[in-house]
Formats: C-alpha cells, sequence, structure tokens
C-alpha cells in the first residue's frame, strides 16, 4: 500500500518541483554577473527632458541593484519610433519607451480623453497622475504593457509661419500638421486642412508650403528649431496628450520583488523631480527662442475659453467611442479639467 500511495504522490510532486523551478528562473534568471539589459527606444535627442528623465530613472536602477539591471539606449529612430512605443514595447522589440497617447488613440480608443484639449490642468498633473495610474495600469497590461509613468509635457503650442494663432477663427483656410483624431476634427471645425507629418519632417514642410502651422510641445519644437521656419508661436496654456512611459510587461515581471521595489522608488521620486525640471527647461528655452528671432504670444483668458469651449463640446463624442475604461477616465479626469 505504501508503494502504490507513494508513486503518485511522486509523479504529482516532481512535475510540480520542476515547474516551481521552471517558473520561478523566470523572475531570478539575472544577475550582476547576467544582468537584465531593458533596451530604451527613446525617439528624442539625449539632451531632451523626456530622454533626460528616462536616463535619470535608469541610472538610478542600475546603480541601486548593482548592476542586475543595465539600461541600453537607443536615440531617434534607431530602434524604434515615436508612434511605436506602444506596440514594439509590448512585442519586446524595446523593452521601454515614451509616446504621446495622440499616436495610439486609433488603436486604443479607451485614451481619447487624454488627447482633449484642456483634458485637465497642468497646474494638477501631479495629481492628475497619481488618480489615472490605477486604470492606466488596467488597461495598458492587456497590452502587453506596463505603464510606469506619465511624462510632464506642459502646454500644447501653436506656432505658425506668418501669424498668431490667437482664436479659432484664425485657423481657416490653413493647412495645419494635427496627430490623432480629436486634434483634427477640431481643425475641421475651425476651418483648417489637418495633414499628419512626423515632427522631423515638419521644418521642410514648413519651408516648402506643404503645411502653414502645426500643434506640438516645446521641447520638439526646440529641438528640432522648427522657431526658424514658423516663428509666430501661440502658448495656449492648456493640456493636450499624455506623455506614457511604456515598460514591456513580461519584463516587469520578471523583476524580482526587491528590483521591482527600485524601480518604483525611483520612479517616486523621478515624478516630482522631471515636473519641476521641466518647468526650468521651458522657461529656458522660451527665452532663448525669442533670442533667436522667435515670437511668443500667451492667450488671454477669453481666447483660451473660446478653444476649450470648443475642446470641451466633443466629450460626448468620445464618451460613445471611449469604452468603459475610457469613460471612466473621463470621470476621473472631471476635477481636474480645465475650465
Amino acid at each position: 500500500m505504501r508503494t502504490l500511495f507513494c508513486k503518485p504522490v511522486l509523479a504529482l510532486v516532481v512535475p510540480l518541483v520542476f515547474l516551481s523551478f521552471l517558473f520561478s528562473g523566470l523572475a531570478f534568471a539575472y544577475s550582476e554577473q547576467d544582468p537584465m539589459v531593458l533596451k530604451c527606444g527613446i525617439d528624442n535627442p539625449p539632451g531632451d527632458m523626456k530622454a533626460r528623465t528616462i536616463k535619470r530613472l535608469g541610472d538610478f536602477v542600475q546603480e541601486k541593484t548593482n548592476g542586475r539591471v543595465v539600461f541600453k539606449y537607443f536615440y531617434g529612430t534607431s530602434l524604434i519610433k515615436k508612434p511605436q512605443f506602444v506596440d514594439a514595447v509590448g512585442r519586446g522589440i524595446a523593452d521601454i519607451s515614451t509616446g504621446p497617447v495622440s499616436f495610439v488613440t486609433g488603436k486604443i480608443p479607451e485614451l481619447s480623453i487624454f488627447e482633449i484639449y484642456g483634458a485637465y490642468r497642468l497646474d494638477k498633473f501631479l495629481d492628475m497622475q497619481e488618480a489615472v495610474m490605477p486604470k492606466m495600469t488596467e488597461l495598458f497590461e492587456k497590452k502587453n504593457i506596463h505603464p510606469l509613468f506619465i511624462q510632464y509635457s506642459g502646454s500644447c503650442i501653436f506656432p505658425h509661419k506668418r501669424k498668431f494663432l490667437k482664436r479659432p477663427s484664425d485657423w481657416k483656410g490653413e493647412k495645419m500638421r494635427l496627430a490623432g483624431r480629436w486634434q483634427s476634427t477640431l481643425g475641421k471645425k475651425w476651418g483648417a486642412s489637418p495633414i499628419f507629418l512626423p515632427p522631423v519632417e515638419l521644418y521642410l514642410a514648413l519651408q516648402r508650403g506643404v503645411i502653414d502651422g502645426y500643434m506640438l510641445i516645446w521641447d520638439i519644437v526646440y529641438g528640432l528649431k522648427l522657431y526658424e521656419v514658423a516663428p509666430f508661436i501661440v502658448d495656449t496654456g492648456f493640456s493636450n496628450n499624455a506623455e506614457v512611459v511604456t515598460m514591456n510587461l513580461k519584463k516587469w515581471r520578471a523583476l524580482t520583488d526587491e528590483d521591482r521595489g527600485i524601480f518604483l522608488q525611483g520612479i517616486r521620486d523621478i515624478k516630482p523631480w522631471t515636473y519641476r525640471e521641466t518647468l526650468k527647461y521651458y522657461d529656458f528655452l522660451k527665452k532663448d527662442i525669442i533670442s533667436k528671432g522667435g515670437k511668443i504670444y500667451k492667450l488671454s483668458p477669453e481666447e483660451k475659453a473660446l478653444y476649450l469651449k470648443d475642446a470641451h463640446a466633443l466629450y460626448p463624442e468620445v464618451r460613445k467611442i471611449a469604452g468603459t475604461i475610457g469613460n471612466r477616465f473621463i470621470d476621473i479626469l472631471e476635477p481636474y479639467r480645465d475650465r
């Protein structure tokens, strides 16, 4: 009886021990001698704030893990392009990347609200981020992604070759580079012809008259010197987009508990740091743009309200396509909405 009893038990226990060893190896299959290397596909140049933020996190993680986890950086389009910050990371082509949600709202309509102008107040960015991250994590993990944090992008801006776009009526008849469904919807409403081009193509497109203006953020405009060919820049003072730092979910889950805790500590530290540093950096580059011939106009409260009135009128349409999680985002953002 003892032998008959032991054989079934052994037949059950041995495979379980093997499986336990196998799956535990997924979490511990790296060391200081054989580190986990995280390929970071960052479309931004190394000096850009978004690239510097990921580099700062990488330096912290590498130091605190004693080199068990190493970040390897691929800037520009040397690994992936910015619109691939979800798909390519989910497939493991890159392990970490960063990009604006407007590039993926076609495939992930739940994120549409973040593309709407003034969806959140810029001075409430840190609080807003904490409020949306649980749902952001739930959504992205379905795409084999773990979202690490949201980068601060500041105010969206409307540069133009010949004039300041102070109010929606100034867009009539203009060829405007816009990214994303909702930006294009508003551009058409205001009488413009929306055109999509990657940021790196904008300088020549402006020179050749392919476009008259565009919507972007300060650091990209500065890095590509777009103020040279579109010097009339309107600083709107309202949000557009959320820039999410993505990590491959399998790599995130393969971290040991200790190293995942180090990651989380680095993220907690870096979120207020990058917010403060981005504000300082933007102040510097605005002054530098003006010194080099650029002209900056800040919208008045009345002009800002005209833009936001049209943007917020899109909410019913956004709710129709956003799904359960997307509508939850809209509800969460309501206390933070710019008015």
